[in-house]
């Protein structure tokens, strides 16, 4: 994906109209709808889909619909499955660069990404009031291996005073079809969803929050690679695993970070010189010697076990030099100047100095404000580089690291790990409190 820069952001003040972020969600334009579903429907005979729907007879909106989320055709396969039906859709604001008003006729609400913000639940009661759909997709961001991410315990608290059906939407092979380590397509076939009520109204009654918000982790788990093994998915592509040394960083052989690389069907290690092969059908096979993982999601776990090593002993810590733009509306991206990052047990610092006029700006952000970040590869800013995005209410900000070894999975897992460990010992306290 490339950045696309608004206007006057060289040579004077660049504008900086915020996004409108209150407006009330439209509903999805009635005119819009009929050619959305055709072209789900071709998306779906092009793959084979595999639509399954079960415990929905008689489920009909209002309803709270939670979906996963591996790639952008999800929204396809989600189309295709509440078909003749219409809802209200967060997305997040860069989604809105150049087609705002698209979005939003197509029921986009513009939402800042791990942001403590009302306006989920004030959008989902004017779904719930008008009898639309409310989706979420609540690991807000694509999987990075294809695995189900962090699902905040916040969906289960919204789910249980809407009053509404809860109904989840658990798609497979999206991933593979365009990972998030590298956007080529594979156009693999079939790809399967399954659509399921998991509460109806008076069962939300007798449930408690924690309770259903593991109901919607269960319902919503996903892997994609050993789905893909499962069903005897041949992806033949010969630069299937191009790329994924972005998410597989760390060597499981001689533990070095940052020197993982991969070319072709390979991820490899610059450091140690061992090798993986990824098989047509999902399997990691080391070309020499054991094979650590099996999976790309257990190396994926295995990396998050270390990170979680660093956070509990307290060394986990990513300071350097970055280029830092600016997104405060739909026209596009605006670039501030290069700066400072900190990340560390207390959160993220970003210091950076305004390059129209040499003001210095701050961004902070709390380790126990915020349970994940998101993160994206091979943005192009002049070249290919890889950031993170970083949020408040008021700003989104693109942030490159600079000058450094570093990976931005083991930031995004450091994030989740460091938040993990606050609300632990923040439980502890409270339990101890009571007792």
């Amino acid at each position: 994906m490339s950045l696309k820069y608004g206007k006057h952001t060289r040579g004077g003040k660049p504008a900086t109209k915020k996004f409108d972020m209150v407006m009330p969600p439209k509903k999805q334009n009635m005119f819009l709808m009929p050619l959305v579903w055709a072209f789900s429907d071709f998306q779906c005979l092009l793959h084979r889909a595999r639509l399954h729907k079960i415990n929905m007879e008689g489920i009909k909106p209002p309803y709270i619909l939670l979906c996963n989320h591996n790639a952008f055709f999800d929204f396809y396969i989600m189309s295709r499955m509440i078909k003749p039906n219409r809802g209200y859709f967060p997305a997040a604001v860069d989604d809105f660069i150049g087609r705002e008003g698209a979005l939003r006729n197509l029921g986009g609400v513009p939402k800042r990404k791990y942001t403590t913000d009302l306006s989920l639940i004030r959008n989902c009661k004017k779904a719930v009031q008008d009898g639309q759909i409310y989706g979420i997709y609540v690991e807000a961001r694509y999987s990075h291996v294809g695995k189900t991410e962090v699902i905040p315990d916040s969906v289960g608290q919204l789910c249980k005073y809407q009053k509404v059906p809860v109904v989840t939407l658990i798609t497979s092979g999206h991933h593979l079809y365009q990972p998030f380590w590298n956007s080529r397509r594979r156009y693999i076939k079939p790809v399967e969803a399954t659509m399921t009520c998991i509460y109806k109204p008076e069962e939300l009654k007798t449930a408690s929050a924690d309770e259903i918000n593991a109901k919607i982790r269960e319902y919503l788990y996903n892997d994609d690679f050993r789905w893909q093994y499962e069903n005897k998915i041949k992806i033949p592509y010969k630069n299937r695993a191009k790329g994924l040394h972005k998410v597989l960083y760390q060597c499981p052989n001689c533990k070095t970070e940052y020197r993982m690389n991969s070319k072709g069907a390979q991820v490899f290690c610059e450091e140690c010189g061992k090798s993986w092969t990824l098989t047509e059908y999902g399997k990691l096979k080391a070309d020499r010697g054991q094979t650590e993982f099996e999976y790309p999601t257990d190396w994926y776990d295995w990396e998050r076990e270390q990170v979680k090593k660093e956070v509990l002993d307290g060394t986990y810590r990513l300071e350097c030099d970055c280029d830092v733009n600016d997104l405060p509306n739909a026209k596009g991206y605006v670039h501030i100047g290069h700066g400072k990052l900190v990340h560390d047990l207390n959160g993220f610092k970003v210091e950076v100095t305004r390059e129209y006029d040499n003001e210095p700006m701050k961004m902070e952000i709390p380790a126990a404000m915020q349970y994940a970040c998101h993160i994206e590869y091979d943005y192009r800013f002049g070249k290919r580089r890889d950031c993170i995005d970083l949020n408040t209410m008021e700003d989104t900000w693109y942030v490159f690291p600079e000058n450094c070894l570093f990976s931005v999975t083991k930031v995004a897992l450091a994030t989740e790990e460091i938040f993990n460990e606050i609300e632990r010992k923040r439980k502890e306290k409270s339990a101890a409190s009571k007792a």
